[in-house]
């Protein structure tokens, strides 16, 4: 009797198999709908959940409750559930919920001690959306089909995985197209696979409609009749599935799947690339809607070669060389198929994985509508830290290449929105005729290239997480990237990221921007709202370096921290007036507060504001001239307290001069100019177009090579003028504790002087 029950229960045990459920409100899509109940009790809300399905003292390897915020928001302060008392922490990688398993497992040995989950402290709590998953040993039953023809090549210091999705997902084979011609005066397509006439293999694609009927979305395709696009509607279900990703030392099966490390989700249709959709409109993006026969291509793993329609796909980027094993499961409203792992959707070689600085990957090479004969080479790069917060994200960055560039030639760097309801294929703008351009999307729509709280998008509190500077380590890493692919001269790289290129003057030469306006103090510009969501709250988080988050989006910050370190000439131009336009729509108060920061650092730049008699204020000819062949490697003047300059007022429109200029008649001649350890010496003169003969200014050397002063360091300085030689100005100076030297009321004319500065 005894030899049976022993065969007995050694064949429940081995029947038994991994098991992955899902419980929760009847609103959640779930194994087990209808499981959760909130009891709004006197000290704190509880989430309890009906556990009568568990299997009564069944082995529970894991269980995680997931939670989410009312708007999706991130937390103000660190999130409390507890149960029995004991908090539960958040889980990585995706900090999207918490570890429930000592809790689940007490409950599942005794159901009487179920008292659900204390929510002590949780801001903008959706109690609603909650739901617990379980894994543990049981009978698996009503299994969603699993994922096939898993595959992974390693490239790049990344791992990209290509499955076949589930049945529901793959679209008809009628609406496969494949285009053998990007251009944004109309693609070309052909009858099927082959080589494009950029030598390219030829995409597939499918139209717009067809991916909203997959995804169960409305065509937008209606005028919205506002600045703006409708929001997506749902006009059917569509199955509630999820692809989880998952690596191991050993090759994955379903006997230990539960040990091997969970990488994160991929959603259904996520390889083709969504953004590629056109959108019409009217004027100044009104009446938006979207073309139904836009072609949506699928991303490419390596240059041209696409993933098929009806596969998804993930990219991996390890941290760490080591050898690996990676599965793919498929979830169906919570229930995952974690019993039927094998050859189809785990690997049977593991992937040797080497770290290094991953490169974007060439998709295709479109003809632009304007300048067709620069070709623009769309590439997707797939974030992941350090460049990211999280894995597995896919950004566009596009360069233009005129046509038999040899080099080293000059680059531009532009960040546009590219994710906003705009068109993405007509971000890339005009490519030029002679220049490389490089176009890098942006992490944050309309956000700048610098930094962000690294537990956006997650559960992790303002509070217990520090801004990062993910976007601009990205922007750097797209930089080089791009120098390294082409022949750039580094004397003639331009670009207009304010407060990216501030910090890069080793890149930009020079900086123009703001043809509307430009936000030189983020914090005091009417949308300055949207900070708190990329930051934190105001006052209360700290970059990884330790300064306040606000403060860094005010350039006076950066300023007075390096006063010793230069910066980009910046050609700031705000011409549309103080109170129209874009400029009233951003705020003009930042502007005055910019340069005054400028100023008052003693750095290099020019500024120009509103107009006279509709006619915005110009800089002189000359200027442009000078701002066009000035090189990287030269030292330049800084200009402060002309006595020429305008005056921009203290913010509001009313005050100061309705339109003016700031060093807007101020240039010097770098053909002769003296960089030496113990002398300096530049030409200076007023334009032409000066309201006077004679100015004076502070001037102060920089971009310096070799002149070095010692901080302390007693200094001689003499301005004479070039057309008589007379001596006109003489003194001694002392050089600040940084080392920066500033000569006072230096006399300038037309007929041009000669500063020199000697030890």
């Amino acid at each position: 009797m005894r030899l049976l029950l022993l065969a007995i229960a050694l064949a429940t045990v081995a029947r038994a198999e991994l098991v992955s459920e899902r419980w929760g409100g009847a609103g959640t899509p779930c194994t087990h709908p209808g499981t959760m109940k909130v009891d709004r009790g006197e000290q704190a809300p509880r989430l309890v959940f009906d556990l009568a399905a568990l299997p009564k003292e069944a082995k529970v390897h894991h269980a995680s409750l997931f939670c989410s915020t009312s708007g999706g928001g991130q937390p103000r302060e660190p999130i409390r559930i507890t149960a029995h008392g004991k908090p539960l922490a958040l889980e990585p990688p995706l900090y999207c919920s918490f570890d429930a398993t000592k809790a689940v497992r007490r409950w599942a040995a005794e159901p009487a001690a179920n008292q659900g989950f204390a929510i002590e402290r949780f801001d903008r709590f959706d109690a609603p959306k909650s739901y617990l998953e379980i894994r543990y040993e049981g009978t698996p039953k009503d299994l969603p089909p699993q994922v096939t023809d898993l595959r992974a090549i390693h490239r790049d210091g990344q791992t990209f995985l290509v499955w076949k999705e589930v049945p529901d997902y793959r679209p008809k084979p009628g609406s496969v197209v494949w285009v053998d011609e990007w251009s944004e005066a109309g693609d070309k397509l052909a009858d099927g696979p082959g080589v494009c006439p950029s030598g390219l293999p030829r995409v597939p694609a499918i139209r717009l409609r067809d991916l909203r009927e997959l995804q169960g979305l409305g065509l937008r395709d209606q005028p919205s009749g506002f600045q703006g696009i409708k929001p997506l509607q749902r006009v059917r279900e569509r199955p509630a599935v999820a692809y989880r990703v998952y690596r191991h030392t050993k090759a994955i099966t379903a006997a230990n799947l539960h040990e091997a490390e969970f990488l994160g989700e991929a959603r259904p249709l996520c390889a083709y690339d969504e953004k590629m959709m056109k959108i019409d409109f009217k004027g100044e993006y009104l009446d938006q809607r979207e073309i139904g026969d836009s072609l949506i291509p699928t991303y490419c793993i390596e240059a041209g070669k696409a993933v098929a329609p009806g596969e998804a796909l993930y990219v991996y980027t390890p941290q760490k060389a080591g050898t690996w094993f990676y599965a793919v499961t498929t979830a169906l409203a919570g229930t995952e198929n974690a019993a039927q792992v094998g050859a189809a959707n785990s690997l049977a070689q593991p992937v040797n994985e080497t770290p290094a600085p991953p490169k974007p990957v060439l998709q295709f090479i479109q003809r632009d509508h304007y300048v067709a004969e620069t070709p623009e080479l769309w590439h997707i790069y797939w974030c992941a830290p350090p460049y990211y917060h999280e894995q597995n994200e896919p950004l566009h960055v596009t360069v233009g290449v005129p046509k038999g560039f040899q080099g080293p030639g000059p680059m531009i760097v532009n960040a546009p929105s590219m994710g906003g309801s705009f068109n993405l294929r007509g971000d890339m703008n005009v490519p030029s005729r002679t220049a490389v351009t490089l176009m890098v999307e942006q992490h944050i729509p309309w956000g700048t290239d610098l930094c962000y709280n690294e537990g956006r998008g997650t559960l992790r509190s303002f509070e217990e997480c520090k801004v990062d500077y993910f976007s601009e380590r990205y922007m750097l890493h797209m930089i080089n990237w791009a120098l390294g692919q082409w022949s750039i001269d580094r004397t003639k790289i331009n670009g207009s990221q304010l407060h990216f290129g501030l910090r890069h003057p080793e890149i930009f030469a020079k900086m123009s921007f703001g043809a509307y306006t430009a936000s030189y103090d983020a914090r005091w510009a009417p949308g300055s709202g949207s900070l708190a969501t990329l930051l934190g709250p105001k006052g209360e988080v700290k970059t990884a370096d330790g300064d306040d988050a606000w403060e860094v989006f005010f350039i006076g910050h950066w300023l007075k921290k390096h006063p010793a370190r230069d910066i980009p000439f910046l050609i700031c131009i705000s011409a549309v007036g103080k109170d129209s336009g874009h400029t009233s729509e951003f705020g003009w108060q930042d502007d005055p507060r910019g340069w005054r920061a400028l100023l008052d650092a003693r750095q290099t730049f020019v500024a120009s504001w509103g107009s006279e008699q509709g006619r915005a204020h110009a800089l002189p000819p000359e200027m442009n001239e000078r701002f066009a062949a000035m090189r990287w490697d030269i030292p330049l003047p800084a200009f402060s307290n002309c006595s020429l300059d305008n005056n921009p007022g203290n913010g509001d429109p009313a005050d100061g001069d309705p339109c003016g200029q700031i060093n807007g008649y101020l240039l010097w001649d770098d053909k002769d100019a003296v960089d030496e350890a113990g002398r300096w010496e530049m030409t200076l003169y007023l334009v032409g177009d000066a309201p006077r003969q004679v100015c004076t200014v502070d001037v102060t050397p920089r971009h310096c090579r070799n002149f070095q002063p010692r901080p302390g360091a007693k200094l001689h300085w003499a301005n004479r003028s070039i057309a008589d030689g007379t001596e006109i100005q003489t003194g001694d100076a002392i050089a600040d504790k940084w080392g920066v030297v500033t000569i006072e009321r230096v006399s300038v004319s037309k007929g041009r002087n000669r500063l020199s500065i000697r030890r």
